[in-house]
């Protein structure tokens, strides 16, 4: 099982905001990337374990969409558009889980937004 967060960013996250998240979220943490799948992985530097996992960045238009899916009602200020960056941590792993906070947080407050998160 994973640990899943949602960033529902207002504005779209470029290449420096998503790496400003990522540096926020653990600067010694040794990142890798899966081309083909689109992901960004991050791992602990010294155990080598798999700590957070983020997608590609997708542009939600459906209006309510964001509410049926996770039961966030976005208000106007989103302008009838949401920019979705999901990110996943092995369930049970604290640290982990704290990368991912660090990550979401550090992106909606780069883009503006809100966090969602799984529990």
């Amino acid at each position: 099982m994973t640990y899943d967060m949602v960033a529902l960013c207002r504005a779209e996250p470029d290449a420096a905001a998503l790496l400003g998240a990522l540096l926020a979220a653990g600067p010694d943490l040794k990142l890798a990337t899966v081309e083909a799948a689109g992901l960004v992985q991050l791992f602990d530097p010294g155990d080598g374990r798999l700590l957070l996992t983020v997608e590609t960045t997708r542009l939600v238009r459906v209006p309510g969409e964001t509410e049926r899916l996770l039961g966030v009602a976005l208000d106007d200020s989103f302008d009838g558009r949401v920019w979705w960056v999901e990110c996943r941590a092995p369930d049970g792993d604290p640290r982990a889980a704290e990368t991912g906070r660090r990550f979401t947080a550090e992106l909606v407050a780069i883009t503006g937004g809100l966090t969602w998160a799984s529990r």
